[in-house]
């Protein structure tokens, strides 16, 4: 009884007429597409990647001398406004800026010695 379900291969009517050629023609085609249309989907990516990149850069560069503009337009109103109108108050800008005189500061580093107590 058991025997009996090995006599037979389950795929051959599975697979097999109409069905079979059908199958097998549309996994030949979806291969086939996929080899034919791989290498321009990869051309097409990296044409975009270098594109993107370029409209980055270019963009990217705008942006910073923009940026830079207004930054020194900036610092040559204040100093001019600073210098002919206002003397040092709690509430000037200048309280919260960074002093150029003020050294940077520096971690330390320690190097392990093994012939130090610890």
């Amino acid at each position: 009884m058991i025997y009996s379900q090995f006599q037979h291969n389950p795929l051959l009517n599975r697979f097999s007429g109409t069905r079979g050629w059908l199958a097998f023609a549309i996994g030949l085609a979806f291969m086939t597409l996929a080899l034919v249309a791989l290498p321009f989907l990869l051309l097409f990516g990296a044409i975009t990647f270098i594109a993107l990149s370029l409209f980055g850069k270019v963009f990217l560069k705008r942006q910073l001398a923009r940026f830079q503009k207004q930054q020194a337009n900036q610092e040559f109103y204040s100093e001019q406004f600073q210098g002919a109108q206002f003397e040092e108050t709690p509430f000037n800008n200048n309280v919260f800026k960074e002093s150029k005189t003020t050294a940077t500061r520096q971690g330390r580093t320690f190097e392990h010695n093994p012939n130090e107590p610890v």
